[in-house]
This record gives C-alpha cells, sequence and structure tokens, in this order.
C-alpha cells in the first residue's frame, strides 16, 4: 500500500480483478454489464463510443440518488476507469477469460459486436451508398436521381442539399 492509502495495482492486477468479479455476478449483472463491455470492446485508442444510447464513460452512474452506490455500479466504475488504459491486446485477452469462465455469456458478446459492426459512412443494406476513402458526397450526389440526400455521418442523418439549391439567412 502506498503512503496514500491506495493500492497501485498493474494493469494485469486490474484485469484479473474484472474476471474475478465477472464470475461471481449473477446473470441479471452480466446483463447489465453488456454494454460496458462491448463499449470498451469496440471503442479505438482515446476515443468514447456510445453503445445503445449509453456512453461507455459511464458519466452518470448514480445520479440523483441518496442511497450509495451498490457494489457492483462500484466495480463497473472501476472497470470504467481501467480499461482505457489498457493496452490493445487486452481486449482480446479480457474476452477470452470471460469466454472460458462463461461460454453463453461469451457468444452473446460476439453476437453483439458483430451487430455492432457498422461502416463509418452509407448503410449495410445497399453498398451503392457507402463512401470508399476516395469517393466523395459529391460522388454520391451525382450517382443519385433525388435531392436531397441524407448521409450517416456518425449515426447522425445530414441532409446535404443539390448543388443548385439557394439558401437563405435570416437577418435575425
Amino acid at each position: 500500500m502506498s503512503s496514500n492509502g491506495s493500492y497501485n495495482l498493474t494493469v494485469d492486477g486490474e484485469l484479473r480483478y474484472v474476471v474475478q468479479w465477472f464470475e461471481e455476478w449473477s446473470d441479471f449483472q452480466r446483463e447489465d454489464f453488456v454494454p460496458y463491455l462491448v463499449s470498451y470492446l469496440t471503442q479505438q485508442a482515446g476515443g468514447m463510443v456510445y453503445v445503445n444510447g449509453l456512453i461507455s464513460a459511464m458519466a452518470q452512474i448514480n445520479p440523483g440518488q441518496d442511497k450509495p452506490m451498490s457494489l457492483f455500479q462500484c466495480r463497473v466504475k472501476l472497470f470504467n476507469e481501467w480499461c482505457p488504459k489498457w493496452p490493445e491486446e487486452f481486449k482480446s485477452k479480457l474476452l477470452e477469460r470471460l469466454e472460458q469462465s462463461d461460454s453463453a455469456f461469451g457468444a452473446r458478446i460476439r453476437t453483439e459486436l458483430e451487430a455492432n459492426a457498422k461502416p463509418l459512412n452509407g448503410s449495410l443494406e445497399d453498398p451503392d451508398t457507402q463512401l470508399t476513402d476516395t469517393g466523395t458526397a459529391r460522388d454520391l450526389e451525382e450517382k443519385s436521381e433525388q435531392a436531397p440526400i441524407g448521409l450517416i455521418v456518425n449515426a447522425e442523418p445530414v441532409i446535404v442539399a443539390p448543388s443548385n439549391a439557394i439558401l437563405v439567412a435570416d437577418e435575425d
């Protein structure tokens, strides 16, 4: 223990704790952990990821409640504090360890990961609407017979006006 009363865990120690906690959790708690785990497994280094509308950082774990957090909530909070500093290879290591503990849960996570695997632009249904590295919105606009065009950028719809549109601004 250090002089300020806190423990200095290695990242390997943190991973072991998460796996141990997982083994202690009920099926309901494991299900509650799914969005946080999927968020961690899908996030790019340094990026925030939204999974089913939940912020991966779990910014408001216990908002507006007078009672203290549960042990489960504390552990999920620690997981969210620890995992951003873990090396990239820990993602597969953690998933492998959890699958060893509960193969059905591992299959559930893999299904979630596949469901969350979406292209950055375009849609899975129509490959002609997907933008490539060399493609631009103008290229897509030229292919389209109707205007305006709806593009999906970071899962937010964006309306692109046709090139002959006139935009008028209010002077308020």
